[in-house]
């Protein structure tokens, strides 16, 4: 049985909403208002996304999975375009849906919102890429898409979450480099993913980097609402 129809598109909406609710919610103030600016940024990024595709192809250049499995530097070219569109609209969605911050809950406001917009655009792209595929493997691919989309997003969110009293020229070049390198880990990993045997270690390792370096910050970075079960036994607290 293939995914097509209603069903297919009914556990693509399902997931996203599981995802976005996931990503958004603050048992303090909740998460309604995130949720929304998570999909509307999403729907942001995806049509973005699709435009600039648009824009490629209509130049001639049709950057097609068959383009990442060719040869060598057409598959690193198709790799880069790819990882440049993606990561380019995921960035022009999440600083369109990224409310003005409140005292003290800027990291916050941009970590659950950039999650939010990287589900909704990974479960939209899963549900329009996967069409006439198997069950277990579009389901597969719509489930952990959002993972692996909002760790790719990891550079440039982490600039948009420490802008605070930055100027807005040295925002704008780190803003440039966290993209490029958020690009380049992208187009890697799909490079990879194309490349028989090893190409899934690689896949991996493009995701693996952006997790360990998020938790080594989210670590160091005083305020970043993550977990921490404190020695006395006591309950987890937010710091």
């Amino acid at each position: 049985m293939l995914t097509t129809g209603l069903p297919w598109l009914a556990a693509c909406s399902v997931l996203g909403a599981l995802w976005v609710m996931a990503a958004s919610w603050n048992p303090e103030r909740g998460g309604g208002a995130t949720a929304l600016r998570g999909v509307l940024g999403g729907l942001a990024a995806l049509a973005t996304a699709f435009g600039a595709y648009a824009l490629v192809q209509a130049a001639g250049a049709d950057l097609s999975w068959g383009w990442l499995s060719g040869g060598s530097w057409t598959a690193v070219g198709a790799a880069a375009g790819i990882g440049l569109i993606e990561e380019s609209a995921k960035l022009a969605g999440i600083a369109l849906a990224v409310s003005p911050p409140r005292r003290g809950h800027r990291r916050s406001n941009v970590l659950r919102t950039a999650a939010a917009v990287a589900a909704v655009f990974a479960v939209a792209e899963a549900a329009l890429a996967m069409r006439g595929a198997s069950w277990s493997l579009a389901l597969g691919r719509a489930a952990l898409g959002p993972v692996a989309h909002a760790l790719l997003a990891a550079p440039f969110v982490v600039v948009l979450a420490e802008a605070s009293g930055v100027s807005r020229r040295q925002l704008l070049l780190r803003i440039g480099g966290a993209l490029l390198l958020a690009a380049a880990l992208h187009g890697f990993g799909d490079w990879s993913i194309a490349r028989p045997g090893w190409g899934r270690l690689g896949f991996a390792a493009a995701l693996l980097a952006p997790a360990l370096w998020l938790f080594a910050w989210a670590r160091t970075a005083e305020g970043v609402p993550v977990p921490v079960r404190w020695a006395d036994g006591s309950a987890v607290r937010t710091r």
